[in-house]
């Protein structure tokens, strides 16, 4: 009886251990454990039944096949031999009545009962069961070699993939800590961009605003010095510039500096004009400074006319009050 455990025991625990091995990537190792596993519980299962029941010729078929389909063509030839050789032994043995062999066969179960044992006939079983063992040898042989190439390249092209995926992976990995990092000095060129234009916009504040300063003199009078040439945004930023001062002051009065102002034709008049309207809506009286000699020539061949606009001829008469 323990002999037929323990072939229960090989026939369940050797597909579980090729199980386990094939899991591993071991898959020669998997199919000698699974083949060998199975012909040794079988065999250990033939040596207590013997080979007069006719399950014997099928089973050792199943480990031949696994050794022709799986295996290589030594290992066919190694499972084919040993079956034949083995079968044939055991089934010598038994037609010899040996006492080691087929211990729990059916004749030996009877023979122990008292009972008399039809006689045995086990040429024609082991004939058959060469036969089947040559016939699939041989179709193994020829179709498996096929089979197993067909396998093999699987296996390397699953393996190339394997490798052209990982190649894959670790170039979209490298590509994108590539991409972040550009993103990263986009993000902070634009942030330094930004930080520049915003400071070059403070400075071009400060520069307007010290370009046509707006100057406290007294409590109720301011002083506005103009330099350099005027154009249509210089004069609509003194405009904006004095305004904006005289809201905030509420001053009286607002001189007008032109010392610095090499030409005075008919559209920067007209600006100063357009300062001097504005201003006195806000209450302010808006006098002329520092009208030279030739640009008072120019102004009179113009034609232009300030009105009843105050002139000075220069900064310190304008602030003593003395009007020309």
């Amino acid at each position: 009886m323990w002999l037929l455990l323990l072939a229960t025991l090989m026939l369940w625990l050797s597909p579980v251990i090729s199980l386990v091995l094939l899991r591993r990537g071991r898959f020669n190792g998997a199919v000698l454990t699974s083949t060998w596993g199975l012909l040794f519980g079988h065999s250990i299962a033939t040596f207590a039944l013997g080979v007069s029941d006719p399950s014997v010729h099928m089973v050792y078929q199943i480990p031949l096949a696994l050794a022709g389909l799986l295996g290589s063509r030594r290992m066919l030839l190694t499972v084919a031999a040993y079956n034949i050789g083995y079968v044939s032994l055991i089934g010598l043995l038994q037609l010899q009545n040996s006492p080691i062999v087929a211990l729990l066969s059916a004749e030996a179960m009877a023979a122990m009962q008292g009972n008399e044992a039809s006689p045995l006939n086990l040429t024609q079983p082991l004939v058959f069961f060469v036969a089947i063992t040559l016939l699939l040898t041989l179709m193994l042989d020829r179709f498996g070699n096929a089979f197993r190439n067909a396998l093999q390249q699987a296996m390397e092209r699953e393996q190339a993939l394997e490798v052209a995926r990982g190649s894959l992976e670790a170039t979209v990995n490298t590509r994108t800590a590539e991409l972040a990092t550009a993103l990263d000095d986009v993000r902070q060129r634009a942030d330094a961009q930004a930080a520049l234009l915003a400071e070059n916009e403070q400075q071009r504040d400060l520069i307007r605003e010290m370009s046509v300063p707006v100057l406290p003199v007294s409590r109720d009078t301011l002083v506005m010095p103009l330099i350099g040439a005027l154009d249509s945004a210089r004069l609509a930023q003194i405009q904006e510039q004095a305004l904006g001062r005289l809201e905030a002051t509420h001053a009286r009065r607002l001189l007008l500096d032109i010392t610095g102002v090499p030409i005075v034709d008919s559209q920067v008049a007209q600006g100063l004009i357009s300062v001097v309207h504005a201003a006195r809506l806000l209450g302010t009286e808006v006098i002329l400074v520092g009208i030279r000699p030739e640009v008072a020539q120019a102004i009179v061949g113009l034609g232009i006319h300030f009105g009843d606009v105050r002139t000075h001829n220069d900064l310190h008469g304008a602030l003593n009050g003395g009007a020309r």
